[in-house]
């Protein structure tokens, strides 16, 4: 499932999502493997091959195709198609292919079925997002801060940017004194532009998609292939 504003309606090239929800499983996956954090700050800033992310973290290639699939499959990265590496103006040598962060910002959440309903529930308390600048993906859990480094010396900046944002977005962010860790301002800003994507009249309200193979088989197996191949496999409705 993912939620993101996009500026296709508008012209322009929409590289990366801005927000993405993943289950809340995926990141405690991603935090108990220190090799799967090291391949996603490898990615901060910009896509990269299996071998040009094997050569920075000096690991075997098998290892980290092996793990890249992994956190391809969870929805941490993705493969970068090829208007985005012609945009980028990637080599395409030998039919490269590029690794990329599926979002600048993550949040997790939670499926509750009490029998009748079925709730998704944004949990604030699992959170990721990007920060191009220091080459790292924070990333809370209930349990651990990665990545954000309090001494960083950055520390007031980004609150008094997390505050003027809020302001133009009209947000509330707590702020009780300028002591306050920096990854908790920044996840109650980015909760509140969620909540806002979701709540405005104007929202585009994100499309949820499931793709499982064997519910797929059973329901062409009665109801038929609502697209059909010819012998020139080409795809007709």
């Amino acid at each position: 499932m993912d939620a993101h504003n996009t500026a296709a309606d508008d012209g322009d090239n929409e590289l990366i999502s801005t927000l993405l929800l993943l289950p809340t499983r995926v990141f405690e996956s991603l935090v108990s493997y220190p090799i799967r954090l090291s391949i996603m700050n490898s990615l901060i800033n910009g896509p990269l091959t299996v071998t040009d992310i094997a050569s920075r973290l000096r690991l075997a290639k098998g290892v980290v195709h092996r793990h890249l699939k992994i956190l391809e499959k969870m929805g941490w990265v993705t493969v970068a198609s090829d208007e985005i590496v012609r945009i980028l103006n990637l080599s395409r040598e030998a039919n490269r292919v590029y690794y990329m962060l599926s979002s600048l910002i993550y949040f997790g959440y939670d499926v509750n079925f009490d029998g009748c309903e079925i709730q998704l529930k944004i949990n604030s308390k699992y959170v990721a997002f990007a920060d191009s600048r220091k080459g790292v993906l924070i990333v809370k859990t209930p349990t651990a801060t990665y990545g954000c480094v309090k001494s960083c010396g950055n520390g007031v900046e980004c609150i008094n940017w997390a505050l003027k944002v809020s302001r133009k977005f009209r947000i509330q962010v707590n702020v009780p004194n300028i002591n306050i860790n920096v990854d908790d301002a920044l996840t109650q800003l980015f909760h509140g532009i969620l909540v806002k994507s979701f709540t405005s009249p104007k929202a585009k309200l994100p499309l949820i998609r499931i793709v499982d193979l064997k519910i797929d088989n059973v329901y062409r197996q009665w109801l038929g292939n609502p697209i059909r191949v010819n012998s020139n496999g080409s795809g007709q409705h």
